[in-house]
C-alpha cells in the first residue's frame, strides 16, 4: 500500500511540476534572476560604500581597500562576460527584459568604476580622487534607484 501512495504521490508532484507552460516557467526564471541582481547591484553598492566608510575612519588600510575593491571589480568583469553573451546571444526574447539586462549591465560597470576610484583614492588620498569617487558613487546610486524604483 505504501508503494502505490508514493506513487500517486510522485505522479502528483510531477504533473503539478509539468503542468506549467515553458513560457510560464522562463517569466518565473526571469522574475527570480531579476530579484537576484537587483540584491546585487544594491548589496554591491553598499558594500563599497562601506568599505569606503570604513576607510575614512581608518579602520581599513589602503592594501584592504585595494584587494576588497579588487574582488569586486573581478566579480564585475565576470557578471558583464555573462550579461554579454545574454546580449549577443539574443538569449531573451521581451524587449523588456534585454532592456533591464543592459542597465543592470551598465550598472555593474558603474559600481566596477567605483571600486577603482576607491582603490586610487586609498592609495593616493587625493581629493580629485575623493571628488570622482563620489560623483561615481551619486551617478550608481541614480541608476540603481531608476532600475529599482526606488524614489529618492
Amino acid at each position: 500500500m505504501k508503494k502505490y501512495l508514493l506513487f500517486i504521490a510522485l505522479i502528483f508532484v510531477f504533473q503539478s511540476s509539468f503542468s506549467q507552460t515553458c513560457e510560464e516557467r522562463e517569466d518565473k526564471l526571469l522574475s527570480a534572476v531579476g530579484g537576484f541582481s537587483a540584491g546585487l547591484l544594491y548589496n554591491t553598492y553598499g558594500l563599497v560604500g562601506s568599505v569606503a566608510d570604513a576607510f575614512g575612519k581608518d579602520a581599513y588600510t589602503a592594501e584592504t581597500v585595494t584587494d576588497l575593491m579588487n574582488a569586486q571589480k573581478n566579480m564585475a568583469d565576470n557578471i558583464i562576460k555573462m550579461l554579454d553573451g545574454l546580449i549577443k546571444d539574443n538569449a531573451l526574447k521581451d524587449e523588456n527584459d534585454k532592456n533591464y539586462v543592459i542597465a543592470t549591465k551598465e550598472i555593474i560597470a558603474g559600481l566596477k568604476k567605483q571600486a577603482e576610484l576607491l582603490a586610487d583614492y586609498a592609495k593616493t588620498n587625493s581629493s580629485q580622487q575623493q571628488r570622482a569617487y563620489e560623483q561615481q558613487r551619486q551617478k550608481n546610486w541614480k541608476d540603481i534607484s531608476k532600475l529599482m524604483g526606488i524614489e529618492e
